[in-house]
């Protein structure tokens, strides 16, 4: 992990099992912005967040704690404010609440940062100083700009967040930068939570195993931190559930731009363990530049922007996300090697062919050692050596004899249940030998009339998919009167793709849907969460899906539901919490979706506002 220790002198060797601000409101939601790099947007999407969120009647405070040149107010219209961080600084003011400045949209104040030179004290004690007098601030939502890079004062601010939201663009810079961001967070983490004299003993034990500390990745030093200290893991892990990591791609020209996405969040848990959920993607929208050289904030200068629209569903998706004091365990902090073919692949075991094909797509894309950007995080034989191990994931998975197979293995071994594979390929394929009666044959008993007729031989059985046999036609002759190379009518019997001689199907020729169809409708999702004894609260914490979004989809109230490509998202998250082929849902309960719009004259892109959901 490029050195756990690295980033220590920011909290020197002191243990420190809470944080500052454990005594905020209950339902206080902290969110900080910050980026590998500059450029990216950062600020102006903090500011556009904190008008949308006032404009749903949250009270909102938005703190510029970038403290190496801060520029958020510009993004709200002002120049300078009366007061700023540097009254807090400078002891001219010692409660932060008096520095906060109401701005024209109800709701929403805002406290000015300060300038470089202007902080004479440490800048991770300032943070923290800071930190500690969020609860003071009488509001829902409190948003930090923390700045860009991994700057220990810029990493602490984004440390304090119970929402850490990454921004970036799809540029490969902007995406190495973003992870070496999360690296820099992640030790930030580990040195808060462990006291130096630990962390030397634990660097002893893995030198001891040839594990040289400063090169191993997060996610590999967690893993094996289980077997040396589970205590100090648990201590690490408890800092890192503070906070939950989201994204916002911003800048995004193309669908090659979308896949940023998806690709961060596959590194995310591959190398460091960790979920990283995609909160909103922002087009690249000449308005914004319209916006800032006018220096008027984007949501009122365009509020009908397309960007404008995608910030405002980025903030309904970050409402969404809990502020709970501790979030669910969702990390993968164990050994790649133990990871069977789904989750190398990232898919479920229900997964369709079409879902296997992408993701094997996408990730050899996100591995690939020409064009990847995990360079800074793994080697190239560590990135052959995943690409080896999705190639053989894939291979296995795409075909249905080996799918079958592999199936069989995980439900023996208890790995799986059989109600979390997909369709008939899984079911056991050996064929049942003849059930023992205790009837006596005919030559056991004397014969009382005439003698019965010879049986008739069995029908010949015909396998299906997944090893299930039916009787064949009436009339389909016996394979014993077929000479061996035809078939029963002594015609030439047809080849089989993968005898001698013939090709292996490509993946066109993948597995066959299963004996049913995936649910597609509100009714089938809700009975098939009743089946599994799911309760609704059950999924949304799961998902970080609202409750009423999740029954106004059960319920097909489709005036409820956000935009279609949130509703989209929301399905393939509802499916995939149910172990189903979240593309097949998609699309089944979308046409339903659609065909309600059309009756009542919409256009597909029609939503109700989230601000009253």
């Amino acid at each position: 992990m490029g050195g756990p220790t690295g980033g220590a002198q920011a909290t020197g060797s002191t243990a420190t099992s809470s944080r500052p601000g454990e005594a905020r409101q209950a339902r206080q939601s902290i969110w900080g912005l910050a980026g590998g790099k500059g450029g990216v947007g950062r600020s102006l999407l903090a500011a556009n967040l904190g008008i949308q969120l006032a404009r749903a009647g949250r009270r909102v405070v938005l703190i510029d704690l970038d403290l190496q040149g801060s520029t958020l107010q510009t993004y709200l219209g002002y120049q300078r404010l009366p007061r700023s961080l540097a009254d807090l600084a400078s002891g001219k003011v010692a409660v932060l609440s008096e520095l906060a400045c109401e701005t024209p949209t109800a709701h929403l104040r805002v406290i000015g940062g300060l300038q470089r030179g202007e902080l004479r004290d440490d800048p991770v004690a300032f943070v923290r100083q800071v930190a500690e007098q969020f609860s003071s601030l009488s509001a829902d939502h409190v948003i930090v700009d923390c700045g860009s890079g991994r700057w220990p004062a810029t990493v602490a601010s984004f440390a304090e967040a119970t929402v850490g939201i990454l921004v970036t663009t799809p540029e490969p810079a902007a995406i190495e930068a973003a992870y070496l961001f999360t690296e820099a967070y992640l030790r930030w983490c580990l040195v808060r939570a462990l006291t130096g004299e630990r962390m030397a003993a634990i660097q002893a034990r893995l030198r001891e195993t040839g594990i040289d500390p400063s090169r191993v990745s997060f996610r590999a030093f967690m893993t094996r931190l289980q077997a040396i200290d589970a205590a100090a893991r648990d201590a690490i892990a408890a800092i890192i559930r503070r906070t939950r990591l989201e994204l916002l791609l911003n800048q995004v020209r193309s669908e090659a731009d979308e896949e940023a996405a998806a690709c961060l969040a596959s590194g995310f848990r591959k190398c460091f363990g960790v979920n990283l959920s995609t909160a909103g993607i922002i087009e690249h929208d000449l308005s914004i530049l319209q916006a800032v050289q006018k220096r008027r904030p984007l949501s009122q200068q365009y509020p009908n922007a397309a960007s404008t629209k995608e910030i405002s569903r980025a903030a309904a998706r970050l409402l969404s996300v809990g502020v709970g004091p501790l979030r669910d365990a969702d990390e993968e902090w164990e050994d790649l090697e133990a990871l069977d073919h789904y989750r190398v692949l990232e898919v479920v075991p229900k997964a369709s062919p079409k879902e296997v094909q992408s993701a094997y797509q996408l990730l050899k894309k996100t591995y690939d050692p020409e064009t990847t950007c995990l360079s800074p995080l793994m080697d190239a034989p560590g990135l052959r050596e995943m690409q080896a191990r999705i190639e053989a994931a894939y291979r296995t998975l795409i075909f249905l004899e080996s799918r079958s197979d592999y199936d069989r293995q995980l439900l023996g071994s208890g790995a799986l249940k059989e109600d979390q594979v997909r369709g008939l390929h899984a079911a056991a394929g050996a064929a049942a030998a003849p059930a023992a009666t205790d009837t006596p044959t005919r030559a056991e008993t004397p014969s009382k009339g005439p003698e019965a007729p010879a049986a008739a031989p069995a029908a010949p059985l015909m396998e299906l998919a997944g090893g299930h046999e039916v009787g064949a036609p009436p009339g389909a002759p016996t394979d014993a009167a077929a000479p061996s190379g035809t078939d029963g009518a002594g015609r030439p019997a047809p080849q089989v793709p993968g005898d001698a001689g013939q090709p292996l199907p490509g993946p066109e020729a993948a597995l066959e849907p299963g004996p049913r169809p995936a649910p597609g409708s509100g009714s089938e999702l809700r009975e098939e969460r009743q089946r599994l004894r799911l309760a609704l609260e059950t999924i949304a914490e799961r998902t970080k899906i609202r409750r009423a979004y999740l029954q106004a989809i059960e319920e097909e109230r489709f005036g409820d539901l956000p935009a279609a490509v949130f509703v989209r998202g929301f399905l393939r998250e509802y499916a995939r919490c149910l172990g189903l082929p979240g593309d097949d849902v998609t699309q089944t309960y979308m046409k339903r979706y659609r065909d309600w719009q059309e009756s009542r004259g919409q256009t597909p892109g029609h939503s109700s506002s989230w601000s009253q959901n």
